[in-house]
């Protein structure tokens, strides 16, 4: 089967790129398909990657059955790109099937108009909707037209939409009419790539942590939507009932000097820890050194969040919003505790919880690890191919 995926940014393997060109949890999930389904045993899937690259460049790279088609970027507004290559060019290479993710734009896009030109079934796997009162006016502009008038088109075209997540359906703006052609499949993991034969001491000694103190561990880019300054803002109550607490951000982003002029400002320099951009194989040392991880996240286009099912697969418990997806993979009370959004107070009582109650940090810490077992790669791939193979007759 030859699939082609589009999306507007997709992990470079090859180079370290500016921060700018963002890749989350949306891009991981693609990456990670497409890496499975090309690579591990399903035999006969040939995958094309079409999306921007970092520059105005246009380049191809090759992974085994993965070939990368990046095209210059001619325009970026925010973290959408427009790539008048992506749009024109894309079309020109055969495939069975389109499988777009909406992302951010211009991805999505070049995926509706490949599928037309070439009267092919359009699979599109939607991450979450792009909020219009968030980042500059450009930004603002981009979005607000962007919503009402072409992401209609794209959903209403598509033969089959993934919703990563069931609670997220009802918390769209947009998925709640399309629910008839809606099946969820949710975003996995690669639960071996954080076994670790390493105590929690000996993780925070690799990563200079300070071996008795309370960890409270944030993973993910620092911008306003993730809600680090909300967490910030949670630490000084946090810190008078359990004072041997440190919280630790690894993450790079727009906010960092304004958050670390907020730690100044609380009084919690000695508290808290940007460790910046961390290569993917230390992340796993962080999640073992953890006593909570915590996702404060301020706005509902948090559709999943793999960073949870990552703090899973090492046994720590979450705390987290209750908003957008989050509530499907963060079982309130089983495997970590759902806060309001935006609320610093509730979120620093949840983390005491935590922080004082070892017993229950470690019944929170096996149910998720039992519970991540179901995000595993290979049987989310099979419930993808099962999608294939029903837009295509098969």
């Amino acid at each position: 089967m030859k699939i082609n995926y589009f999306i507007t940014h997709f992990p470079y393997r090859s180079k370290i790129v500016d921060e700018k060109y963002t890749v989350r949890g949306a891009e991981a999930a693609a990456e990670n398909l497409a890496s499975y389904l090309a690579e591990k045993g399903h035999e006969g899937h040939e995958i094309s990657i079409f999306t921007t690259s970092a520059d105005s460049k246009d380049e191809i790279e090759e992974h085994k059955n993965i070939k990368i088609y990046r095209y210059g970027t001619n325009l970026s507004v925010a973290s959408g790109r427009f790539s008048f290559g992506l749009l024109k060019n894309s079309v020109k290479y055969p495939t069975d099937l389109i499988h777009t993710h909406i992302s951010v734009p211009i991805g999505d896009i070049a995926g509706l108009r490949c599928a037309k030109k070439k009267k092919l079934p359009l699979v599109v796997t939607y991450h979450g909707d792009l909020e219009e009162n968030m980042g500059g006016f450009a930004r603002r502009i981009s979005v607000y037209f962007y919503n009402k008038f072409l992401l209609d088109k794209i959903l209403s075209y598509a033969d089959v939409i993934i919703s990563p997540s069931e609670y997220y359906i009802n918390e769209s703006q947009f998925l709640g009419k399309y629910r008839d052609k809606i099946v969820v499949i949710p975003n996995g993991i690669n639960i071996e790539d954080f076994d670790l034969h390493y105590s929690k001491e000996e993780c925070r000694e690799k990563l200079d942590l300070p071996i008795d103190s309370r960890i409270i561990l944030f993973v993910g880019t620092l911008s306003p939507h993730k809600g680090p300054d909300v967490l910030l803002k949670a630490m000084p109550k946090i810190i008078k009932n359990i004072p041997n607490t440190k919280l630790v951000f690894v993450g790079s982003g727009r906010m960092k000097e304004e958050l670390e002029a907020l730690s100044r400002k609380l009084g919690l320099g000695k508290y808290v820890k940007f460790a910046g951009f961390v290569e993917e194989r230390l992340k796993p040392f962080y999640y073992n050194s953890a006593d909570v991880f915590c996702l404060p996240s301020v706005m509902k286009h948090e559709i999943f969040g793999i960073v949870n099912l990552e703090a899973m697969a090492c046994s720590v418990p979450i705390v987290a919003s209750k908003i957008g997806g989050v509530p499907d993979v963060v079982k309130n009370g089983e495997n970590g505790v759902l806060v309001p959004p935006k609320d610093e107070e509730a979120l620093a009582e949840a983390i005491i919880y935590l922080l004082e109650n070892e017993e229950v940090r470690r019944r929170m810490g096996r149910n998720g690890r039992k519970k991540v077992e179901d995000y595993s790669w290979e049987r989310i791939a099979e419930e993808t191919e099962k999608v294939y193979e029903k837009v295509l007759n098969i």
